[in-house]
């Protein structure tokens, strides 16, 4: 029995126009970014919880650890949402504990965190933007101005050379990361990173490309004290 199969839309319009963004980390690479085909119905962001579009466990029936998680992060909606699942809340704390409070880490968090607010703001997960330029303003003096402007658009923001490369590359490797190449990883080492930095800056990206997707799958609603 021969059974057909009806292909599904693709998420992503290519009968519209193009947007092609050009960045200064890598002078003769260009990368087009695709429109996104917004006629398409979406769902509401609040899910059954009010923060999440996951169930939002009782505390009183979570392990000890995950309680002890969630106070650490002050009862936040995102540690709330990933307790649902015990060890998913456990992993993802871990490294993300690991990735900004090590003591052994190659890059100053001030880049870190840059890192962190312009891979989140290109994937709009507003949760992680937030949170996350409150860390930045924290590690630039508390500078929460300068921070809110580089999680609006880098590209207009006076940065310096390291900043400016770690920038490009989180926006370059979140939506293009094929076209990373060897000349791209020397412009960087030309600019005074060692090759140590170079990929734990890497790790930091793709980290947060994939704590991006669970917060917006999951449509965790920022805490109100990001806002204040």
């Amino acid at each position: 029995m021969m059974i057909l199969l009806r292909s599904l839309p693709l998420m992503v319009s290519h009968s519209q126009p193009s947007l092609r963004i050009a960045s200064s980390f890598s002078l003769k690479t260009s990368y087009i970014l695709p429109r996104i085909n917004t006629s398409l119905p979406r769902t509401a962001t609040r899910g059954v919880s009010g923060i999440s579009r996951l169930r939002i466990p009782d505390e009183s029936d979570l392990p000890s650890e995950t309680r002890k998680l969630i106070a650490q992060h002050h009862g936040d909606n995102w540690v709330r949402a990933f307790s649902v699942n015990p060890e998913t809340a456990r992993r993802f704390v871990t490294y993300y504990e690991d990735l900004f409070t090590n003591s052994n880490a190659k890059l100053p968090l001030r880049e870190r965190e840059i890192i962190a607010v312009v891979t989140s703001a290109t994937n709009r997960c507003g949760l992680c933007t937030a949170n996350h330029t409150i860390g930045l303003s924290s590690a630039i003096g508390g500078d929460r101005v300068r921070a809110k402007r580089i999680a609006a658009d880098h590209h207009l923001v006076e940065l310096n050379e390291r900043e400016h490369a770690l920038a490009d590359l989180s926006e370059r490797l979140t939506v293009a990361p094929r076209t990373i190449s060897a000349q791209d990883l020397d412009q960087l080492r030309q600019v005074g990173f060692e090759d140590e930095e170079i990929l734990e800056a890497i790790e930091t990206i793709s980290w947060f490309n994939h704590s991006n997707r669970i917060t917006i799958a999951l449509g965790i609603v920022p805490d109100q004290h990001y806002f204040e």
